[in-house]
């Protein structure tokens, strides 16, 4: 059982991880990695529970594009909170192959990633780190108001006369104040 925390409420949910060594499935809801799920998407797409996929760190997510669809959710591995290469997955996603559906980070990120992650799409966190789990229950959300890189997942205002500096509307709110 994993505690997901999505628009601000947390559920359990119980999703089994297929092995990517021995690629057997599981009855029930089914997390199968990328790689073997391209290797046979029927199979794992026409069993009777749902299944999701599991990008990890330096995967090309664009051969998931005519999937999307049929799938419950897609994961994006964080495997150290100084790997970023999830963030560019999950904008990969959203931006460029239109999906619309959740994309769920899992793996080491840290509390102060996970607002950077939701300005690049992702929309739900398994949380396996007791002090994010800690930190979001008691509403501590380490907002970042400027960036000095545009995303097309969320709306805000360019800053200054560089072309690449932004600023969130909820700044606009704060200076307001």
């Amino acid at each position: 059982m994993a505690t997901i925390y999505k628009d601000g409420e947390f559920v359990e949910e119980t999703w089994n991880r297929v092995d990517a060594e021995t690629g057997e499935t599981f009855e029930g809801d089914a997390v199968v990695p990328l790689s073997l799920f391209i290797d046979d998407a029927d199979r794992f797409l026409n069993r009777s529970a749902k299944t999701a996929v599991l990008v990890e760190a330096g995967d090309d997510v664009e051969p998931l594009q005519p999937y999307l669809d049929r799938l419950a959710f897609v994961a994006v591995d964080f495997p150290s909170f100084a790997d970023g290469r999830g963030f560019s997955a999950a904008r990969v996603l959203r931006e460029q192959l239109g999906y619309h559906g959740d994309i769920r980070a899992v793996g080491k990120y840290i509390l102060d990633q996970v607002p950077l992650a939701r300005r690049c799409g992702v929309s739900s966190f398994e949380i396996s780190k007791p002090e994010v789990l800690k930190a979001l229950k008691a509403g501590e959300w380490p907002e970042v108001t400027k960036y000095l890189q545009p995303v097309g997942t969320v709306e805000e205002i360019p800053v200054g006369t560089r072309p690449w500096a932004r600023r969130s509307f909820r700044d606009v709110a704060v200076a307001a104040e």
